[in-house]
């Protein structure tokens, strides 16, 4: 493809693919959307996978929920979280393509 030829993005949209990178530059908010991927899950089990207080992971889903990249589906008192934007499963192809051996 011509790069030439491409459409020049909307600044407005551009600003809000800046956000979403910048929030998911965290290793660990990576690796919960990477344990979300196969499916939702509470914060108890995304605590054990991740091997990180229960503290330090409801704060990683906080801002992953303030921009839209999960949300939280809850039956009563529990929580099951989920991917709620499909680009962050294309942004983890795209690092496993590109960055794993």
């Amino acid at each position: 493809m011509n790069m030439s030829k491409a459409p020049t993005l909307d600044p407005k949209i551009l600003r809000h693919c800046a956000a979403a990178l910048r929030t998911l530059s965290h290793p660990d908010r990576l690796r919960i959307v990477e344990a979300l991927e196969k499916g939702p899950l509470e914060v108890s089990e995304l605590t054990a996978r991740l091997r990180r207080p229960q503290a330090t992971v409801s704060q990683h889903l906080m801002r992953l929920r303030a921009h839209g990249l999960v949300a939280a589906d809850r039956a009563g008192r529990v929580a099951r979280y989920r991917v709620a934007h499909p680009g962050c499963l294309t942004i983890l192809g795209c690092i496993r393509s590109q960055f794993s051996q």
